[in-house]
Order: C-alpha cells, then sequence, then structure tokens
C-alpha cells in the first residue's frame, strides 16, 4: 500500500471535488431508494430510511454555486461519519457520481486552502461542514 492521504474523487456538476475518504463510512446508490423532500432547509434537500434510521441528505451544489442537478437513480449518497472516528454515518451528501479513490503525497494536499492536486491540477476539498451549514 503507498503512503500518502486517501480521497474520493466525486463529480458535481462536471467538476471534480475531493473528499477524504476517513470520513466516508459507506456509499448507496439511489436506485430504488425513497426520498422524501425537505424544503427550505438549505443544503438539506431529503430526508431517508437507512438501516432502520432517518437519514438527513444534503446536495452540496447551491452551496458550491453549482446548477443543482436533480438526484437520479445513478446519483450516489455517500455516507458521511460527523468526525472521522465515529463509526456510522450522520448524514449523507448527494453526488452526481464517484470517481475514484487517490492516494496522494502530503505535499498534494493543502487543507488550509481547502485543495488538493490531482494529476496535474488543483482541486477544491468538498467542505462537508459547510455544506451542512448552508
Amino acid at each position: 500500500m503507498k503512503d500518502g492521504e486517501r480521497f474520493l474523487v466525486v463529480r458535481l456538476a462536471g467538476q471534480e471535488y475531493a473528499i477524504p475518504s476517513n470520513r466516508v463510512c459507506g456509499m448507496v446508490q439511489t436506485r430504488g431508494m425513497e426520498l422524501h423532500r425537505v424544503d427550505g432547509r438549505g443544503a438539506l434537500r431529503y430526508v431517508t430510511k437507512l438501516h432502520g434510521r432517518t437519514m438527513p441528505i444534503y446536495v452540496p451544489h447551491r452551496a458550491l454555486g453549482l446548477a443543482e442537478r436533480a438526484i437520479s437513480a445513478r446519483s450516489c449518497l455517500l455516507l458521511i461519519r460527523g468526525v472521522p472516528a465515529a463509526a456510522d454515518a450522520e448524514f449523507a451528501v448527494a453526488v452526481d457520481s464517484v470517481s475514484r479513490l487517490e492516494v496522494l503525497p502530503p505535499t498534494f494536499v493543502q487543507p488550509a486552502a481547502g485543495r488538493v492536486r490531482l494529476g496535474d491540477k488543483w482541486k477544491s476539498l468538498l467542505d462537508l461542514e459547510a455544506v451542512r451549514a448552508a
């Protein structure tokens, strides 16, 4: 296994964003899921029942200044831990798709600037707490 930090690379409105993989404890495609719309709550757009619990689903597009896409059968819900050491998901983030897992050397990670280097380009880290607060 390579040394470095792991990031899940996701797509939102055609753009790539990175999420620290230690915050993700699972992924679920929305195909066949029953989603209930929540209006007037910022990035919180839906709730669903998952593993016997009500799970809030945040859609980050507007918070990032992107055009919001409707959740489709191909959308993916990332199950996010409240803190990296927690075992269970606290909430979910809807993304258009999951691209890949990247292992990056420390020189390719700039958390204070909110970015990581993927190939020859710098991409934004998806600030999960800012999405929840939006």
